[in-house]
């Protein structure tokens, strides 16, 4: 092929890419259902019982992994104050503030 037709045959598939992707987006998702079938619960206000993290809530206290690491970093807290007697204060008011009693 000669230098002007690779640039028609680049130029064409170009163009084709620019028009068949806005309309592969558009046409291809008018039929899918909507993947996200709890959030219309959650905006009403009822809790839903997910089995993934929501990572960017902002309502972390009840995330089972949050609380599980603020538990380790407590029981650290505790054991530095058990073996060196530092860091007491820290160690009681963390527990406190987990609603357990040290």
């Amino acid at each position: 092929m000669r230098r002007k037709n690779w640039g028609a045959l680049g130029c064409a598939a170009f163009v084709g890419a620019a028009v068949a992707f806005p309309a592969g987006m558009i046409f291809g998702g008018r039929d899918a259902s909507p993947q996200n079938d709890g959030a219309g619960a959650q905006r009403d206000g009822a809790s839903v019982k997910t089995n993934f993290r929501k990572v960017y809530s902002p309502k972390i206290h009840d995330d089972p992994y949050v609380q599980d690491r603020w538990r380790k970093v407590v029981e650290a807290l505790e054991e530095q104050c058990r073996n060196t007697g530092e860091h007491c204060t820290e160690a009681k008011a963390a527990r406190r503030s987990l609603g357990e009693k040290p």
